[in-house]
């Protein structure tokens, strides 16, 4: 593969990245609520989710998806109602009243919670949003064909190296929408804003599942 062939993949995929989806949406939902580094967990999880599709590629598995009809829209239905799910979560959240905690509900708290699982469900929620969005299979088996020889020896290779080029622009641009975010979180550390935030994130939730419902791919 030459540069120019490698340079053209990545701006493509600068650009599709940098359009707004569910993606950003995650992250910025985490970041809110969470924090930085919870928001980094995600963003890994973005990032192997990325990498999962273009192992899929290579292997034939996307290929599957694509020309079975019931398998793709099975993925569909479950994506679409992954984001539902996580919408509606935002939406109960923007009209939850909150209670204040009386002193014996703090002492009966735990102290601690579970670090591992709290950082394991972060991941899983960056995994899951990307791994159950048909679209990324739809992009790989479309795009890798006019960027490589597929009979070629080098096919894995240069398949390999164009997913590792696609997940590293994947985290490395979210990576830097959390930190902008981080620099402006201050200014909306207001409840009220809070919940208006939780209002527009999940609605734009609900409104990528419908778009997900309704996507279809396009085969010459």
């Amino acid at each position: 593969m030459t540069y120019s062939i490698w340079l053209t993949f990545a701006i493509m995929v600068l650009l599709l990245v940098m359009s707004p989806g569910p993606n950003g949406i995650i992250v910025l939902k985490v970041l809110g609520q969470n924090g930085y580094k919870p928001a980094l967990v995600a963003i890994f999880g973005l990032f192997c989710a990325t990498f999962m599709h273009g192992l899929f590629v290579m292997f034939g598995l996307s290929a599957l998806l694509i020309h079975i009809p019931q398998a793709f829209t099975a993925i569909k239905i479950i994506g679409a109602l992954y984001l539902f799910y996580l919408g509606v979560k935002s939406l109960k959240q923007c009209f939850k009243k909150e209670i204040p905690k009386s002193k014996s509900d703090i002492h009966s708290a735990p102290l601690i919670n579970n670090k591992t699982e709290s950082i394991r469900s972060f991941w899983k929620v960056g995994f899951m949003t990307q791994a159950l969005n048909p679209k990324a299979s739809a992009f790989y088996l479309a795009v890798i064909p006019n960027f490589i020889d597929l009979s070629s020896s080098t096919a894995k290779i240069d398949t390999l190296l164009l997913t590792s080029t696609h997940a590293v622009i994947v985290g490395l641009w979210f990576i830097s929408v959390a930190s902008v975010g981080m620099k402006i979180l201050p200014y909306f550390k207001d409840k009220s804003i809070g919940k208006w935030m939780n209002g527009v994130v999940g609605t734009v939730m609900v409104y990528f599942s419908i778009m997900l419902l309704t996507y279809e791919v396009k085969q010459d």
